[in-house]
């Protein structure tokens, strides 16, 4: 019954980080894809824009300014970081975390998305309009140091597993 237990508190946790990514992977072909080719106003029309800008007048008035390196940092998430959310959905849909394919890929990328988020808040907090309400700010930046963890948490488990016989 414990092993049962932890089987589905793992699943949980997979569908948990699942959708996790198909959050990302809708903000990166939404709002992120619209920010890299054009500023996000009232008059914008993309899914999601609306929001962002009101989300962002309230608690982060960086990224409606659209500095240089914002613009490029949120381009190369949009279009870089995509087939990784992917692969980690695909790990949690198949449990693979054991797999190399999945987990060589899955950690690489953990590391250049851990050095982008901060060197991204670190601009941010270092700007001249550094976010005011943290709560707000992490409510919507949060997920994507939390499901880091969730990932390396996933493989680390998978790690100590013992292996599966057929």
């Amino acid at each position: 019954a414990a092993r049962r237990g932890t089987m589905g508190s793992a699943r949980l946790l997979d569908g948990l980080v699942f959708l996790l990514m198909c959050y990302f992977m809708l903000m990166n072909v939404t709002v992120e894809r619209s920010y890299c080719h054009a500023p996000i106003t009232r008059e914008s029309t993309c899914f999601l824009c609306q929001e962002t800008v009101d989300f962002c007048e309230a608690n982060n008035p960086l990224f409606l300014e659209r500095p240089e390196w914002m613009r490029l940092a949120t381009c190369f998430s949009a279009y870089g970081f995509l087939p990784f959310y992917a692969t980690i959905a695909l790990a949690c849909l198949t449990a693979g975390w054991k797999e190399k394919r999945f987990r060589v890929p899955i950690l690489l990328f953990l590391g250049a998305k851990l050095n982008a988020l901060l060197f991204y808040h670190a601009m941010e907090f270092l700007s001249h309009a550094p976010p005011q309400n943290l709560v707000a700010y992490f409510g919507v930046e949060g997920p994507y140091l939390v499901s880091i963890a969730l990932v390396l948490n996933k493989i680390a488990a998978s790690s100590k597993a013992p292996a599966k016989r057929d």
